[in-house]
Protein backbone atom coordinates (compact mmCIF):
# COMPACT_ATOMS: atom_id res chain seq x y z
CA UNK A 1 0.00 0.00 0.00
CA UNK A 2 1.32 3.44 -0.93
CA UNK A 3 1.93 6.08 1.73
CA UNK A 4 0.36 9.52 1.36
CA UNK A 5 2.08 12.46 3.03
CA UNK A 6 0.98 16.10 2.83
CA UNK A 7 3.32 18.96 3.75
CA UNK A 8 1.70 22.37 4.13
CA UNK A 9 3.91 25.42 4.68
CA UNK A 10 3.17 28.96 5.89
CA UNK A 11 5.55 31.89 6.11
CA UNK A 12 5.21 33.79 9.39
CA UNK A 13 3.25 37.06 9.66
CA UNK A 14 4.72 40.57 9.78
CA UNK A 15 7.33 41.84 12.24
CA UNK A 16 8.70 45.30 12.95
CA UNK A 17 11.86 44.29 11.10
CA UNK A 18 9.82 43.40 8.04
CA UNK A 19 7.97 46.69 8.26
CA UNK A 20 11.31 48.54 8.39
CA UNK A 21 12.95 46.38 5.67
CA UNK A 22 15.55 45.06 8.12
CA UNK A 23 17.23 41.69 7.81
CA UNK A 24 16.13 39.50 10.71
CA UNK A 25 17.67 36.14 9.87
CA UNK A 26 18.58 34.37 13.12
CA UNK A 27 17.47 37.30 15.32
CA UNK A 28 14.51 36.33 17.49
CA UNK A 29 12.09 39.06 16.42
CA UNK A 30 8.41 38.72 17.51
CA UNK A 31 5.38 39.62 15.43
CA UNK A 32 4.23 43.23 15.52
CA UNK A 33 0.60 44.16 16.20
CA UNK A 34 -0.29 44.16 12.52
CA UNK A 35 1.27 40.71 12.16
CA UNK A 36 -0.83 39.41 15.04
CA UNK A 37 -4.01 40.90 13.55
CA UNK A 38 -3.18 39.43 10.14
CA UNK A 39 -2.55 35.98 11.62
CA UNK A 40 -5.85 36.06 13.51
CA UNK A 41 -7.70 37.22 10.38
CA UNK A 42 -6.06 34.41 8.40
CA UNK A 43 -7.65 31.78 10.65
CA UNK A 44 -10.88 31.99 8.64
CA UNK A 45 -8.97 31.56 5.37
CA UNK A 46 -6.99 28.54 6.53
CA UNK A 47 -8.16 25.68 4.27
CA UNK A 48 -7.95 23.14 7.08
CA UNK A 49 -7.06 22.97 10.74
CA UNK A 50 -6.96 19.21 11.28
CA UNK A 51 -3.20 18.67 11.13
CA UNK A 52 -1.50 15.61 12.57
CA UNK A 53 1.75 17.46 13.19
CA UNK A 54 2.72 21.17 13.38
CA UNK A 55 6.41 22.03 13.05
CA UNK A 56 7.83 25.53 13.52
CA UNK A 57 11.25 27.09 13.53
CA UNK A 58 12.75 28.02 16.88
CA UNK A 59 11.96 31.72 16.37
CA UNK A 60 9.18 33.67 18.12
CA UNK A 61 7.70 35.00 14.87
CA UNK A 62 7.07 31.50 13.54
CA UNK A 63 5.92 30.04 16.86
CA UNK A 64 3.53 32.93 17.48
CA UNK A 65 2.10 32.72 13.95
CA UNK A 66 1.38 29.01 14.39
CA UNK A 67 -0.14 29.53 17.84
CA UNK A 68 -2.46 32.28 16.59
CA UNK A 69 -3.52 30.35 13.48
CA UNK A 70 -4.29 27.17 15.40
CA UNK A 71 -5.44 28.84 18.64
CA UNK A 72 -3.17 26.59 20.68
CA UNK A 73 -5.17 23.47 19.82
CA UNK A 74 -2.18 21.29 18.89
CA UNK A 75 1.33 21.02 20.37
CA UNK A 76 4.13 22.57 18.31
CA UNK A 77 7.36 20.81 17.41
CA UNK A 78 10.15 23.40 17.30
CA UNK A 79 13.37 22.83 15.37
CA UNK A 80 16.23 25.03 14.27
CA UNK A 81 16.42 23.02 11.05
CA UNK A 82 13.79 25.33 9.53
CA UNK A 83 15.12 28.60 10.99
CA UNK A 84 15.69 31.48 8.58
CA UNK A 85 18.98 31.91 6.75
CA UNK A 86 21.79 33.36 8.89
CA UNK A 87 22.64 36.75 7.38
CA UNK A 88 25.66 37.32 9.62
CA UNK A 89 26.69 40.96 9.86
CA UNK A 90 23.72 42.01 7.72
CA UNK A 91 21.27 41.13 10.48
CA UNK A 92 19.54 44.08 12.09
CA UNK A 93 20.49 46.35 9.20
CA UNK A 94 18.11 47.93 6.71
CA UNK A 95 18.41 47.40 2.98
CA UNK A 96 19.92 50.89 2.60
CA UNK A 97 22.48 50.19 5.34
CA UNK A 98 23.47 46.89 3.75
CA UNK A 99 24.14 48.65 0.43
CA UNK A 100 26.83 50.77 2.15
CA UNK A 101 28.71 47.88 3.78
CA UNK A 102 32.43 47.55 3.06
CA UNK A 103 33.50 45.26 1.53
CA UNK A 104 30.37 45.37 -0.63
CA UNK A 105 27.80 42.58 -0.50
CA UNK A 106 27.45 40.76 -3.80
CA UNK A 107 23.84 40.41 -4.93
CA UNK A 108 22.53 38.30 -7.79
CA UNK A 109 19.15 38.79 -9.50
CA UNK A 110 16.97 35.68 -9.62
CA UNK A 111 13.34 35.91 -10.66
CA UNK A 112 11.86 39.16 -9.36
CA UNK A 113 14.27 39.50 -6.44
CA UNK A 114 17.95 39.90 -5.60
CA UNK A 115 19.84 37.67 -3.18
CA UNK A 116 23.01 38.21 -1.17
CA UNK A 117 25.75 35.77 -2.08
CA UNK A 118 28.40 36.59 0.54
CA UNK A 119 26.94 37.98 3.78
CA UNK A 120 29.91 38.39 6.17
CA UNK A 121 29.84 35.60 8.78
CA UNK A 122 26.56 34.50 7.21
CA UNK A 123 25.20 31.23 5.86
CA UNK A 124 26.05 30.40 2.23
CA UNK A 125 23.15 29.19 0.12
CA UNK A 126 24.82 25.79 -0.19
CA UNK A 127 24.68 25.37 3.60
CA UNK A 128 21.07 26.56 3.71
CA UNK A 129 20.24 23.99 1.06
CA UNK A 130 21.87 21.23 3.11
CA UNK A 131 19.79 22.29 6.11
CA UNK A 132 16.65 22.10 3.97
CA UNK A 133 17.64 18.55 2.97
CA UNK A 134 18.07 17.58 6.63
CA UNK A 135 14.67 19.07 7.40
CA UNK A 136 13.01 17.09 4.61
CA UNK A 137 14.66 13.92 5.92
CA UNK A 138 13.50 14.77 9.46
CA UNK A 139 9.91 15.06 8.22
CA UNK A 140 9.85 11.81 6.26
CA UNK A 141 11.78 9.84 8.87
CA UNK A 142 9.47 10.91 11.70
CA UNK A 143 6.13 11.89 10.18
CA UNK A 144 5.68 10.08 6.87
CA UNK A 145 2.01 9.38 6.20
CA UNK A 146 0.88 12.45 8.17
CA UNK A 147 -0.85 15.73 7.38
CA UNK A 148 1.88 18.20 8.37
CA UNK A 149 1.98 21.98 8.78
CA UNK A 150 5.33 23.80 8.74
CA UNK A 151 5.52 27.45 9.83
CA UNK A 152 8.85 28.96 8.85
CA UNK A 153 10.61 31.82 7.03
CA UNK A 154 10.81 33.25 3.52
CA UNK A 155 14.28 32.36 2.27
CA UNK A 156 14.38 29.01 4.04
CA UNK A 157 11.02 28.11 2.50
CA UNK A 158 12.31 29.08 -0.95
CA UNK A 159 14.99 26.41 -0.64
CA UNK A 160 12.66 23.89 0.99
CA UNK A 161 9.99 24.37 -1.67
CA UNK A 162 12.58 24.14 -4.43
CA UNK A 163 13.94 20.94 -2.93
CA UNK A 164 10.44 19.40 -2.84
CA UNK A 165 9.93 20.45 -6.48
CA UNK A 166 13.24 19.01 -7.63
CA UNK A 167 14.78 22.42 -8.44
CA UNK A 168 18.41 23.44 -7.98
CA UNK A 169 19.58 25.80 -5.24
CA UNK A 170 19.64 28.82 -7.59
CA UNK A 171 16.41 27.89 -9.38
CA UNK A 172 14.68 27.76 -5.99
CA UNK A 173 15.38 31.46 -5.43
CA UNK A 174 13.16 32.53 -8.34
CA UNK A 175 9.88 31.86 -6.50
CA UNK A 176 9.33 34.27 -3.61
CA UNK A 177 7.23 33.32 -0.59
CA UNK A 178 4.89 36.00 0.78
CA UNK A 179 4.04 36.40 4.43
CA UNK A 180 1.15 34.08 5.35
CA UNK A 181 1.41 32.30 2.01
CA UNK A 182 -0.01 28.77 2.29
CA UNK A 183 1.52 26.07 0.09
CA UNK A 184 0.56 22.40 0.05
CA UNK A 185 2.71 19.56 -1.33
CA UNK A 186 1.09 16.14 -1.79
CA UNK A 187 3.34 13.09 -1.84
CA UNK A 188 2.74 9.48 -2.82
CA UNK A 189 5.59 7.33 -1.50
CA UNK A 190 7.83 10.41 -1.24
CA UNK A 191 7.10 11.42 -4.85
CA UNK A 192 5.48 14.83 -5.35
CA UNK A 193 2.20 14.35 -7.22
CA UNK A 194 0.35 17.63 -6.62
CA UNK A 195 0.94 21.15 -5.39
CA UNK A 196 -1.43 24.00 -4.47
CA UNK A 197 -0.95 27.55 -3.19
CA UNK A 198 -3.09 30.31 -1.74
CA UNK A 199 -2.58 33.60 0.08
CA UNK A 200 -3.99 34.03 3.59
CA UNK A 201 -3.41 37.80 3.65
CA UNK A 202 -2.95 40.74 1.30
CA UNK A 203 0.69 41.35 2.23
CA UNK A 204 3.23 41.85 -0.52
CA UNK A 205 6.18 39.62 -1.21
CA UNK A 206 9.35 40.39 0.69
CA UNK A 207 12.56 38.84 1.93
CA UNK A 208 12.59 40.38 5.41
Amino acid sequence: MSIKTVIHTIRHAETTYGEESRYAGTMDVPLNEKGRRDALAAVEKLPEKDFDVVITSSKKRAIETASLLLKGNIPLIQTGLCDERNYGEMEGKTWDEVKTMDPPILFIPVGNDTHSVNPPRGEPFEDLRERAKKFRQFIFDNHEGSNILVVSHGVFLQQFHGLLRGLSCIESLAAGVRKLEYNSFYFQDRKLVKETSRQLSSLKRGAF
